[in-house]
């Protein structure tokens, strides 16, 4: 049986129905995060690949497509639905898009620039790593080990501390937002630098929810959405070393 199927008893819905304190769904969390242009949404292509949810969809979003760095109305462009099972329970949508040829922005990209759609979406990993340590301290908290509850080991613990001191630092680099105090320092290092330690962060989550971290509905939900952010949003090491 592939794990990406198996719907055992430690299988829990993704959002407010899932193990621990209500957490919101990973679909809202990205929209939470989605930047408003005339109250309309604007999503970030920095590639061949963009990251949406029906609701924003429904609200007639726009694309901001880097290469060309303009923004574009959706029916200027050449989209299609990718299909990912894994995102399947996280409610986001995977597009492949490209501007139509002959196409050319003709939207007024004023409000939008790069690094703020690239800082909202690594905003949007934060969430989903804060998101994954509720559900596996909720998980295990209910657990027994050598008498005691698992959430109570010293290795647990000490897991656990490391993941709070990642999102810690997220949160807390000067009110720039992600950007070093620094300021020649590029911010495209300081994000891959945030993300690396995101994914120490996540791998931890997932060894700690044991069974439950390697299920398409458990902790695995957050931990295949937070990956596919970090490959959507970095360039290759060679631009950014």
């Amino acid at each position: 049986m592939h794990v990406i199927e198996f719907q055992g008893p430690d299988a829990k819905p993704v959002g407010s129905k899932a193990a621990g304190n209500p957490v919101a769904p990973i679909s809202e969390m990205l929209e939470a995060k989605t930047l408003l242009v005339n109250n309309r949404p604007v999503l970030l292509a920095t590639g061949p690949y963009v990251l949406a949810t029906a609701h924003l969809m429904e609200q007639d979003a726009l694309l901001w497509h880097e290469q060309s760095a303009g923004l574009y109305r959706w029916n200027q462009l050449h989209a299609v639905h990718v299909q990912d099972r894994m995102l399947e329970p996280s409610g986001l949508l995977l597009y492949k898009v490209q501007p139509n040829e002959g196409e050319k922005a003709e939207i007024s990209g004023e409000k939008v620039t790069s690094n703020e759609l690239r800082t909202r979406l690594l905003e949007f990993r934060v969430e989903l790593c804060k998101a994954g340590l509720e559900q596996v301290r909720r998980h295990l908290s209910v657990r027994i080990s050598g008498g005691q509850s698992t959430f109570q080991h010293q290795l647990v613990k000490g897991m656990v501390a490391d993941i709070l001191t990642t999102l810690y630092m997220a949160e807390t680099l000067p009110e720039d937002r992600f950007l070093s105090a620094n300021p020649g320092l590029p911010s495209v290092r300081v994000h891959a630098w945030i993300h690396q330690e995101l994914d120490e962060a996540f791998r931890q989550i997932q060894r700690l929810g044991g069974g439950f971290g390697f299920l398409r509905h458990g902790v695995s939900a957050y931990t295949y959405a937070g990956q596919l952010v970090k490959n959507m949003l970095l360039p290759a090491k060679e631009e950014y070393s």
